[in-house]
C-alpha cells in the first residue's frame, strides 16, 4: 500500500508532517523488530515489559525504514520517524486502514466483565453456528471460524492480529464475531477504531490489579467502561443484577439498553423464574424459565420458556439470558435459542468428565483462576449434593500476586479436600506460589495437600477419588500447556485423565481375567 494512503488513517494526529513520505511503497505493518522486513512499517509501541523505541535499530536492520514514534530516535539518516502522542492509538487505526476495515464488513459483537465473558461468547457463536449463521470467535479460548482453531496470545489480542483475523474472517465470509474485549484491550486502545453492532456486560469484581495491570480499581472499571460509551455500539446489553450495571450504563453511547434478570426482575428485557439445580444425563445445569418481557424489539409469539443449561449457579441463568437476548437480535427463533442452550459444550468452562475406571465420580475442568470465580464454581456445585468436592488448584507465577491468598481462601472454606499444586509458574519457584496459597490452610483444619508437579497432582486427586465424589480440577481450563521458565510445554489435563483412565481400566479387565 502506497504510505500516503495509508497515513490517511492518522493524519491528524501526526506531529511533524513530511510529503516526502508519501511515495513510499509499505507491504508489511509491524511492532515487533523481529517480524520488520523491507517496505515494513514499525510502529514502536510501549508495554508493559518492553518499549518498542528501544528495538527501532533492530526493526532498521531487519529492512524497516518508516517508523512511527512518541518521541524522535536515534537511527540512520535514511529513516523516517512520524511523531504521534499515542503509538498504540495509532498502530490500530493504521492496521484498520492496511486491511481495508474488515470489521465493516462483519458484524461485530462485543463483551467485557470479570466472569462469564468466555461463557457468552463461545455460546453465542455455538448457537449462530448450529443455526446456521457464519461466526467467529475471538478470545480466551482462541480464535474460531470456519470448523477450525487457532491459538491467540491474549484474551483480545493484539491490534494487528486482531484486524488481520477479521480480514481472514470477511475473505472466508464469516457473517459476524464475537469478541472478547479484556479491560486491558481497552485501557492498551488495542480495539480502537472498531464499530460494534452490540456490546455485552456481564459483571464486575475486582481483578487484574496490581504489578503490571491496572493500578487500583477505579482504573479497571473505567477501563470496562470505555466499551459503552466510545465504540458506537447499536444495542447495549446489561445485567440488571449487577450493582455495576448502572455505572457502565452512564454516557453510553446508545439509549438501545437492553436488561436481563436471573433474579426476576419483570421490567427487564429478559428475565428468568423458577431457576432450579438439576442434573440432565447426570451433567449438573439449571433449568429455567426464561421470559420475554415488554420489550417491542422482541416481537416473538412465543413469550415464556422452559431452559436448560449445562452449566450450574445462577450466574450461569445471568450469562444465558445474555445470549439469549443477543441470539434474538440475530434473528434467531426464540424457540430455538432455548432448546440448542442444553447442548453447547465449551472447552475448559465446567467440561464435564467421566471415567469407566472411576463409576459414580465426575471430574469437572474449569478456568477459575481468582478468588470469586473459584467460590462461585465451588458453591454452584455443592448444590448438586456431591459425596465431596476435591479441588485441585494453584496460581500464575510472577504476577498476579494478590489472587494467591483469595484462591486459598476460597478452596478452604469450600472445598472438602484441596490439592494445591502448579499453575504456569513461569520464572517463579512453583513451591513460592504454593507457600503463599498454603498460608490460608495453616490452622484451618482442613484437609490439604502440596503437591508442585501437576501431572503428579491429577494423579493423587484420581487415587483419591470415590463414588459421588466432584473432582475440581481448576485454572488451567482450556488451556493444553504450562508456561514454565517462558517455554510452554505441553499439558493436557483431560489426556491425563484420559490415560490414567484407559490404564487402569485395562489393569481391572486383567485383574478380572485372572479370578
Amino acid at each position: 500500500m502506497d504510505l500516503g494512503i495509508l497515513l490517511d488513517a492518522i493524519k491528524d494526529k501526526i506531529l511533524n508532517p513530511d510529503e516526502e513520505l508519501k511515495e513510499k511503497l509499505i507491504t508489511n505493518i509491524c511492532h515487533n523488530s523481529e517480524k520488520a522486513t523491507p517496505n515494513s512499517l514499525f510502529v514502536c509501541c510501549r508495554g508493559s515489559a518492553a518499549d518498542g523505541h528501544m528495538y527501532a535499530l533492530s526493526a532498521y536492520e531487519n529492512g524497516a525504514r518508516v517508523f512511527v514514534a512518541e518521541h524522535e530516535i536515534n537511527l540512520p539518516d535514511d529513516a523516517y520517524v512520524i511523531i504521534v502522542k499515542d503509538s498504540k492509538e495509532a498502530l490500530s487505526e493504521l492496521a484498520e486502514r492496511f486491511f481495508s476495515y474488515p470489521a465493516r464488513c462483519i458484524k461485530i459483537i462485543g463483551v467485557t466483565g470479570t466472569k462469564g465473558k468466555t461463557t457468552y461468547a463461545m455460546s453465542v457463536y455455538l448457537i449462530c453456528e448450529m443455526y446456521g449463521i457464519k461466526a467467529g470467535y475471538i478470545g480466551t479460548n482462541g480464535i474460531y471460524y470456519n470448523g477450525k482453531r487457532f491459538h491467540s496470545e491474549n484474551t483480545t489480542p493484539g491490534a494487528l492480529e486482531i484486524q488481520t483475523t477479521l480480514r481472514d474472517m470477511a475473505d472466508a465470509g464469516i457473517e459476524l464475531c464475537i469478541i472478547e474485549v479484556s479491560s486491558q484491550a481497552l485501557w492498551q486502545n488495542r480495539i480502537h477504531g472498531i464499530e460494534f453492532d452490540t456490546c455485552v456486560f456481564t459483571n464486575l469484581y475486582k481483578d487484574h490489579i496490581g504489578g503490571a495491570e491496572h493500578p487500583d480499581f477505579e482504573h479497571y472499571k473505567n477501563s470496562k467502561k470505555k466499551l459503552f460509551t466510545d465504540y458506537k455500539a447499536k444495542h447495549i446489553i446489561v445485567n440488571a443484577d449487577s450493582d455495576a450495571s448502572g455505572f457502565m450504563c452512564e454516557g453510553a453511547c446508545t439509549g438501545d439498553i437492553i436488561t436481563v434478570s436471573a433474579e426476576g426482575n419483570v421490567g427487564a428485557s429478559l428475565y428468568a423464574t423458577d431457576a432450579k439445580m438439576t442434573k440432565k444425563n447426570n451433567i449438573p445445569g439449571v433449568e429455567y424459565i426464561c421470559h420475554i418481557g415488554n420489550d417491542k424489539r422482541f416481537n416473538e409469539k412465543i413469550k415464556s420458556m422452559k431452559t436448560f443449561i449445562p452449566f450450574p449457579g445462577l450466574y450461569s441463568v445471568e450469562n444465558s439470558l445474555e445470549v439469549t437476548a443477543t441470539c434474538l437480535l440475530l434473528g434467531i427463533d426464540f424457540e430455538y435459542i432455548c432448546n440448542s442452550s442444553a447442548n453447547i459444550k465449551i472447552p475448559g468452562r465446567y467440561e464435564y468428565i467421566t471415567l469407566n475406571s472411576l463409576p459414580g465420580s465426575l471430574f469437572i475442568i474449569d478456568y477459575a483462576h481468582n478468588g470469586i470465580s473459584l467460590s462461585s464454581t465451588i458453591d454452584a456445585l455443592r448444590m448438586y449434593k456431591p459425596s465431596r468436592i476435591i479441588c485441585l488448584f494453584g496460581s500464575v507465577g510472577g504476577r498476579t500476586f494478590h489472587r494467591r491468598a483469595e484462591l486459598g481462601k476460597a478452596a478452604m472454606e469450600g472445598a472438602d479436600i484441596s490439592i494445591i499444586t502448579s499453575d504456569n509458574p513461569n520464572f517463579e519457584d512453583p513451591m513460592s506460589v504454593i507457600g503463599d496459597i498454603e498460608k490460608e490452610f495453616i490452622n484451618s483444619g482442613k484437609e490439604y495437600y502440596t503437591v508442585a508437579d501437576r501431572e503428579l497432582a491429577i494423579i493423587k486427586a484420581y487415587e483419591m477419588a470415590r463414588p459421588g465424589d466432584y473432582i475440581l480440577l481448576a485454572g488451567k481450563g482450556h488451556e493444553d500447556y504450562q508456561l514454565i521458565g517462558g517455554v510452554r510445554v505441553r499439558f493436557s489435563e483431560k489426556d491425563i485423565l484420559y490415560e490414567l483412565d484407559r490404564v487402569n481400566s485395562l489393569s481391572e479387565e486383567y485383574d478380572r481375567d485372572i479370578i
